[in-house]
């Protein structure tokens, strides 16, 4: 049996390596060469011996997933077609900006929640990603920018905004984001990392302790009779426990405002009623609100609000630190609430 190496946090490889004869400082220079170097077989690492080399590729190996397709959207959004290692698929974006370029990765292969604005939702769900499935989304896209000439598109930020609900991995995921802050590699910070839920109240609280990284609530509706009829999971994790476990959250890390992401829906929660009472709901919250526009997709019920900038406005008003998210990567398919790696067929 061999062992996947980005499995294992820093500290969990060093075991494994002390286990199976290597010595503990082995573990750095492995996690230095696939993080910041992108090497992808032991014989790459130069300073290994060549006899340790041998070793380490009879009891380890470095998980590399196929990339099936790419689309390119006319905005420079890059949509990534993965082939994994039990040929299921996933889909990765990347999204190049003035500033900064992120990858928005995904946890799960589909996604249990059921959303109804959301074709990855609505195509159901069929398993968590491994440890090493989320990070190589990650790696693989880094050595596809390499390869094309696009070393100048450094990744800079990281969206666990993909396919799935991240709370619903979290032992994979947050060893992910321990390894993607791993001190020698391309310097991703918790500043830069963010992670985004439907927001299952219980784990939250969990996440207050555990994630140093910046977090995004999917509330996309200011009170529960809405809440609950476009996102099933309020039924079990209402708007009340959701909002007290960010405060919670918030007194852990003061620093790291709470984005809540809004999705306006044209008729259902677009209202200058929902406004307010979002802007009630979130006046003792230290968090920011960041107003999504509805991304068509087959068979949706759901159509665009024209209210987006009277919405953003109301908000603003009553003190609540609002943006509109520049729409990316529509065109293929590849914005909020798209992604479905074509589960379906």
């Amino acid at each position: 049996m061999k062992y996947g190496v980005l499995n294992y946090t820093k500290e969990e490889l060093q075991d494994k390596l002390i286990e199976n004869g290597f010595q503990k400082f082995r573990a750095e220079q492995i996690m230095v060469w696939i993080y910041r170097f992108g090497k992808k077989s032991f014989s790459e690492m130069k300073n290994i011996s060549k006899a340790v080399q041998v070793k380490l590729e009879d009891l380890f190996y470095i998980y590399q997933p196929e990339i099936k397709n790419v689309l390119s959207s006319a905005d420079g959004t890059l949509k990534f077609l993965l082939k994994l290692f039990d040929n299921n698929t996933v889909e990765t974006v990347f999204i190049p900006e003035n500033k900064r370029n992120t990858i928005c990765v995904s946890s799960q292969i589909g996604c249990a929640i059921g959303c109804k604005f959301c074709n990855t939702g609505q195509n159901g769900f069929v398993r968590n990603l491994s440890t090493e499935e989320i990070i190589s989304q990650f790696l693989t896209i880094k050595d596809y920018l390499k390869k094309q000439g696009l070393e100048h598109k450094k990744i800079t930020n990281i969206v666990f905004m993909g396919m799935g609900e991240p709370l619903l991995n979290y032992n994979n995921v947050s060893k992910s984001i321990s390894n993607m802050m791993f001190d020698k590699n391309e310097g991703i910070s918790k500043r830069k990392i963010t992670v985004s839920t439907s927001g299952i109240s219980s784990i939250l609280m969990k996440i207050a302790k555990d994630f140093p990284c910046k977090l995004a609530i999917s509330l996309h509706a200011p009170n529960d009779e809405i809440r609950s009829d476009i996102m099933p999971i309020n039924k079990t994790h209402n708007i009340e426990s959701l909002i007290s476990a960010c405060k919670e959250y918030s007194r852990y890390h003061k620093y790291l405002k709470i984005t809540f992401e809004y999705l306006l829906l044209g008729g259902i929660n677009d209202s200058k009623e929902c406004a307010h009472e979002l802007a009630n709901l979130l006046k003792k919250t230290n968090g920011k609100v960041n107003l999504l526009e509805f991304n068509f997709w087959k068979e949706s019920e759901f159509k665009h609000s024209l209210k987006t900038k009277e919405f953003s406005e109301i908000l603003e008003s009553r003190g609540i630190q609002t943006s509109i998210r520049t729409r990316r990567g529509e065109d293929i398919m590849a914005a909020c609430g798209q992604l479905s790696s074509n589960l379906k067929q």
